[in-house]
This record gives C-alpha cells, sequence and structure tokens, in this order.
C-alpha cells in the first residue's frame, strides 16, 4: 500500500492533483488523502502516517515549509514535495534543511507531477529495502545475542566464564567500541559466588540443597541490581541455572557486566586503571550487606558469599577471585571482595586490612612450602599477632586460608581434566592423601566424587 497526502488550500490546484495521481497504476494498492491546510494535513499525517506528501507552501494554520519541518521529526518522515507559485530561492533553500525531496512549481503540468512521483516512490522502495535488511540484521543479532547469554549462563553453572563470549554480548548490545583484547572498554565485571555455610545447623536442610538455589535465584533476578544500585544503569545480570551441578552442591554463580558510566562516583577513581576505585568498592560493598540481609529474611540464614571485581573488564578473572574468596568466607563473615590486582578487603572495610594484604601475599606464594613465619616476615608483623588478626578478620586462621586458597585453584584445575595426583602438586600439596582429606573437609566430597559431579552436568 502506497499512501499519497495533498495538502493545498487552493480547491482547484488540490483537486487537479488528486485527479492525476489518482489515475497512475503503481503495481499496489495506492491511497491518496487530502487535506485542506496545515494542521489538517499535520494531523492526517500522524494519524495514517503517508509515504509521500505534495504540501503547497502558502497555506492558512501552517505553511508548508513549518509542515516539512514537523514531518522531519516523525519517525518514518513522508518524502516531501513542494508546490509552491513563487520560484523563491530563499524557499529551496529553507526546504533543504528539513530534508524536502523537491519541489514544483504552479501550474505543475501531469508530466512534472507524474515525474517527481514516480522518483518519490523509488525512494520508498529503496527505504522499505533497507528496512527489511535491518529487520534481517535485527533478528540475527537477536538470536546470536540469546545464544550468547545462554552459553554464558551454562559456563557459569559449572563455574567458568569465557571472557570473549561476554566481549561479543556487549558488542552486540550496546554497539560499544572493544579494543583487540578480551575485555570490554569502559565496563567492570562483578562476579559473586553464593552458598549456603557446610555443615551449619542454622539453615533447614531444604534451603541448604536445592531449595537454596530456588531462592537465591528469584532474589538475585529480582532485587540484586536494585541493591547494587545498578538497576538504572546499562547493566548484564547472568545468573547460573537451576540444574547446573553448582546448584546441585550449594553454591550459584552469578556475573554483572555494567559499564563505568553505570557505577556512581566511577570518574572520581584516583586508582590506576585497573584498580577498583573507592567509590566501586563503598557502592558494592554496601549493595551486597543489603542484599546479604535480603537473602537472611527470605530464610538464608548462613548463606555466605565471595565477590570478586574486575575494572577492565575480564569476566573469567573477577569469578575465579570470587571463588577464592567464596572458599575464605563463612557465616560470621560473609561477603569478602578480592580484586584481580591485588586488592582485598572486607565488603564494609574503607581500607586494605592486614587480612587483605595476607590473602594478596598467599594467593602469589600458595603453591609454595610456606608458613605463618614467611608471611609474617614479609609484612613485618609478629607470627602471634598476624595469627589472632586472621582470625578476627576472616574468621579463620593461617593454615585453613592457605588451604582453602589452594582448593579453590585445584578445583579449577580437576575441572580441566588433570588427575588429583596432578591437581595437589601444583597447587602446593605434597602428600596427595592429605590433600584428599582437605579437600574433602572444605568441599564434603572427595576430589574424584567433584570430577564425577561435574562429569555428570
Amino acid at each position: 500500500m502506497i499512501h499519497v497526502l495533498v495538502a493545498d488550500d487552493e480547491v482547484l490546484e488540490r483537486e487537479a492533483m488528486l485527479h492525476i495521481l489518482r489515475g497512475v497504476d503503481t503495481g499496489e494498492p495506492l491511497e491518496v488523502s487530502e487535506a485542506l491546510n496545515g494542521l489538517e494535513a499535520l494531523k492526517l499525517a500522524q494519524e495514517r502516517k503517508p509515504d509521500i506528501a505534495f504540501l503547497d507552501i502558502r497555506m492558512p494554520g501552517m505553511d508548508g515549509l513549518d509542515l516539512a519541518k514537523e514531518f522531519s521529526l516523525l519517525p518514518d518522515p513522508p518524502v516531501v514535495i513542494l508546490v509552491t507559485a513563487y520560484d523563491y530561492f530563499t524557499y529551496a533553500r529553507t526546504a533543504l534543511r528539513f530534508g524536502v525531496f523537491d519541489y514544483l512549481l504552479k501550474p505543475a503540468s501531469t508530466e512534472d507531477v507524474l515525474g517527481v512521483f514516480w522518483r518519490a516512490l523509488h525512494v520508498i522502495a529503496e527505504r522499505r529495502k533497507d528496512a527489511a535488511r535491518r529487520r534481517v540484521d535485527q533478528t540475527v543479532a537477536a538470536d546470536i545475542q540469546k545464544a550468547l547469554y545462554t552459553d554464558i549462563c551454562t559456563g557459569l553453572g559449572s563455574g567458568t566464564v569465557n571472557d570473549e563470549e561476554v566481549r561479543r554480548l556487549v558488542a552486540l548490545q550496546t554497539a560499544s567500541q572493544l579494543d583487540s583484547q578480551t575485555s570490554a572498554v569502559g565496563w567492570t565485571c562483578i562476579a559473586i559466588v553464593a552458598g549456603v555455610e557446610k555443615g551449619s545447623g542454622k539453615v533447614p536442610p531444604s534451603i541448604a540443597s536445592r531449595e537454596f538455589s530456588r531462592f537465591f535465584r528469584a532474589l538475585a533476578e529480582r532485587y540484586l541490581l536494585l541493591d547494587l544500585g545498578l538497576a538504572n544503569a546499562d547493566t548484564l545480570l547472568f545468573v547460573s541455572p537451576l540444574e547446573s551441578n553448582a546448584a546441585q552442591v550449594g553454591t550459584m554463580h552469578v556475573l554483572v557486566v555494567v559499564p563505568k558510566s553505570g557505577i556512581e562516583g566511577a570518574a572520581d577513581t584516583g586508582a590506576a586503571p585497573h584498580q577498583v576505585s573507592q567509590p566501586l568498592r563503598k557502592q558494592i560493598g554496601e549493595g551486597m550487606d543489603r542484599f546479604s540481609q535480603r537473602c537472611n529474611n527470605a530464610g538464608g540464614m548462613a548463606v555466605r558469599f565471595g565477590v570478586g571485581v574486575d575494572a577492565e573488564g575480564k569476566a573469567g578473572t573477577a569469578l575465579q577471585t570470587a571463588k577464592i574468596a567464596f572458599n575464605l568466607s563463612n557465616a560470621e563473615y560473609p561477603i569478602l571482595l578480592l580484586h584481580s590486582a591485588h586488592e582485598v578487603r572486607q565488603a564494609w572495610s574503607s581500607t586494605t586490612s592486614i587480612s587483605a594484604r595476607a590473602v594478596m601475599w598467599l594467593k602469589e606464594h600458595f603453591m609454595e612450602s610456606v608458613g605463618i613465619q614467611d608471611l609474617a616476615r614479609s609484612l613485618g608483623l609478629n607470627p602471634s599477632y598476624l595469627s589472632r588478626i586472621l582470625k578476627k578478620e576472616l574468621g579463620i586462621g593461617f593454615g585453613e586460608t592457605l588451604a582453602r586458597i589452594r582448593i579453590a585453584y585445584a578445583k579449577d584445575i580437576l575441572a580441566g581434566g588433570a588427575s588429583a595426583k596432578e591437581a595437589s602438586f601444583l597447587v602446593g600439596f605434597r602428600d596427595q592423601s592429605y590433600f584428599t582429606k582437605v579437600f574433602l573437609k572444605i568441599e564434603g566430597v572427595s576430589p574424584s566424587q567433584y570430577v564425577k559431579d561435574l562429569q555428570s552436568i
């Protein structure tokens, strides 16, 4: 259907134009509407959305130039042809500013009207082809986005994430400029690992197993961005699927990909580009505190969290640090935030604590045979004093802190296909049986059972 609007306050001129146009065979239905003045023409255009509009320049209420200006603001403006009895250059110059296609001098001959009409139809045909191509492109892009989103959520279910998939999804959804690496320019990745305290008598068995996954997922999808202050930002939220192995063993993984423009005070960082700024630390810490309380209110009294942030938009690094944070946290200290650039802190703390620097050092030396004396020497502290600080700030001592860091890395190595013997050696254990004992104590399953659970997904 081609819809043409003719607007002219002169009856004879309008009827002559209508007669010419209604006699044209375009090969598809042609509808021609008429308006007696500019205001009536504007109303018709807003209601009927014409493809082509012949507008007299001199009309009461609103002249043709003003009408052309209003038409140019419509979502799908018509091809505008001005009709005038005055061959004024100023008219033509003004008309060009509003995208007017052409203009005719009165009295216009049938040949002139049909000539400009057929050229306008060609413009309409090209517009329709472009619109069809855009619809196809949008459909393909939407399918790709859906597939990428599903893949990222599935990966989170097994505790992994593909940075390239995240980068591609960010590019598709935001058309942002990306560098040649896997990070998205101007984006920050926040990874969260949540689970129920092992062996806790505070939580009913239903929540400690699958019920935890259900209630946590529902809360995360509905409230997490709100609590983090990111509800109005152009933010992507990923939550691991319920059927994943991670859900079965009582942990859930979440990834939040957020533009720095959506983070409160992001511009006022005062930190190196790869570091998490103080405003972001504060925002995430306070937000996780609110979300933790929400989980408590929902019945998850012993839910613990690990949070990892990467200011360069590297989701895989953020998730890895979140998993380590989760292994170090407990019900009394549920929100431990680690950053890949060796920043570690309790979420509600304003400065980097002694325990934060201790964890940083252990992350660099966990493969070595180290003791608390080595750690204390590196920090310039008395070993006994350091031991008390670790207990106070982390809720666990040196030995368990080191063990949990090692087991966090061992899980990834096992997931990559290595044997328990290889994993134990790579993370600093020299006795495989002792490694198995520690793994069982921390994870609740043996290394071999952990691998079987992964393979059964």
